[in-house]
């Protein structure tokens, strides 16, 4: 069917797309990617790249940063001719901070251009929670704060035609800011099974190690197994090695590994007994580590936070609530039984071989079509 050609001009920062080493928002940016061009879209992939200025720099480093990182300027008139001449109908942002060149764009572009957000997560609801995680308020974080919440408003409300989500949480929290259309899409699972030989006792996690829910979750988690007296090892991969190594430092029972490779990672995780997923609270869009988890085929344990943003048909790798000691037990009793540990890994390829992406293709094209008033 000739809908299913549809062009689409998809606007990421470089970045994203170009990278040796993928994190989060480089596997959600794959994933969009991969939803829209399995539902049919022909992409154009258009990479920016942010112009910190030192007005710019001073706003970040008060921690004033506002959605005004990225200046469209310099990209309008490329962005327009590309949308004019592949008539294309559909504009993409990879990441609500560039969706507000939306203004400058409607007035270049014919008025049939429609505009949709592809949000990696929340901002304000992070900001709060760092904000707040210190027991102390400044005046500034209160109004960057409320900045956020506006412009989140002002994007939500005016300038785009819709959002897509990266868990149902976070869809909420949009339509609550004024969102009239939006999508949530899981994350993809599909097994990539790794040669399994775990070690005894040893446990692990991958990430951006200084990324605040990160960080606080390792760090809740180091200390729950320092009360149950744990003698096994965590090991931690990820960057940057400054927190790694202070984290190990701290922590007898950590070892970091370093921010690896895609092929020393697979090695490296294929000796974990227990892959972790330490989420304690409901931060911004899911947790990509999880599917990674998932697809290797490893023993994982996660909180029910931590699963945020799955289509999940074996929910058994969660823990009883979202708090590091019942985490920790989890953890504990897998690694103290094989027969658990087994359990648990079956659990890892039940949930990468039932997952399901027609229905989810389905309702992509079902919601562009009623954005842009066409067939699905």
């Amino acid at each position: 069917m000739e809908h299913y050609q549809t062009p689409a001009l998809f606007i990421t920062e470089k970045k994203y797309i170009d990278y040796s080493i993928p994190g989060g928002v480089q596997r959600c940016t794959e994933e969009f990617v991969h939803y829209f061009e399995k539902a049919g879209y022909a992409l154009t992939i258009f990479k920016v790249q942010p112009v910190v200025t030192v007005l710019k720099r001073i706003k970040i480093k008060l921690g004033l940063e506002t959605y005004d990182l990225y200046e469209a300027d310099q990209y309008l008139e490329e962005i327009t001719a590309a949308v004019i001449s592949g008539n294309i109908k559909i504009v993409l942002f990879n990441q609500l901070n560039l969706a507000h060149w939306t203004d400058a764009l409607k007035k270049r572009l014919p008025d049939d251009v429609r505009f949709i957000g592809l949000s990696h997560g929340n901002e304000s609801g992070d900001y709060l929670h760092e904000a707040t995680n210190t027991g102390r308020t400044t005046f500034l974080q209160t109004w960057r704060l409320g900045k956020l919440l506006v412009k989140e408003h002002h994007l939500f409300r005016h300038l785009l035609n819709g959002v897509i989500t990266i868990s149902e949480h976070d869809s909420y929290i949009n339509q609550w800011l004024g969102a009239g259309n939006v999508l949530y899409l899981p994350r993809i699972l599909q097994p990539d099974l790794i040669s399994w030989i775990p070690v005894p006792d040893t446990i692990g996690f991958v990430g951006t190690l200084n990324h605040l829910p990160n960080l606080q979750g390792i760090t809740d988690m180091a200390e729950a197994l320092t009360a149950r007296n744990f003698s096994g090892q965590l090991r931690l991969a990820g960057g940057p090695p400054e927190t790694g190594y202070d984290l190990a430092k701290k922590y007898p029972f950590i070892h970091y590994s370093g921010a690896l490779t895609e092929t020393e990672l697979r090695k490296e995780v294929a000796s974990w007994s227990v892959f972790l997923n330490p989420v304690f609270w409901y931060s911004r869009g899911s947790s990509t580590k999880l599917a990674q988890g998932l697809a290797w085929g490893l023993p994982v344990v996660s909180t029910p936070a931590g699963t945020r943003g799955y289509d999940l048909s074996d929910p058994d790798l969660c823990c009883a609530d979202n708090t590091p000691a019942s985490f920790v037990t989890k953890v504990l009793s897998t690694l103290a039984s094989p027969s658990l540990l087994s359990a648990l890994k079956q659990t890892a390829e039940n949930n990468t071989k039932t997952f399901n992406l027609e229905p989810w293709l389905l309702q992509l094209r079902l919601f562009v079509a009623k954005i842009t008033g066409t067939d699905a």
